[in-house]
């Protein structure tokens, strides 16, 4: 929708692309949010895959520097 603004020596002209651009806005909005959760889904996927291993314990090490020599 178009209309324009009548004033003296200027040309002017306001478009309103608010009705229009909604639906664009609801689509890239959309895109965002299904992005989000479609690497959020991924990466939950991939930590629930790792198995967990448990650490095995280190011995300490040897007092003796001779030995470790």
């Amino acid at each position: 929708m178009g209309y324009f603004i009548p004033q003296l020596g200027l040309a002017s002209a306001v478009l309103d692309f608010t009705n229009d651009l909604s639906l664009l806005l609801v689509g890239l909005v959309g895109l965002v949010w299904l992005s989000g959760g479609i690497i959020a889904f991924i990466a939950l996927r991939h930590y629930l895959s790792q198995k967990i291993e448990p650490v095995a314990e280190t011995r300490a090490a040897s007092t003796d520097r001779r030995d470790a020599a």
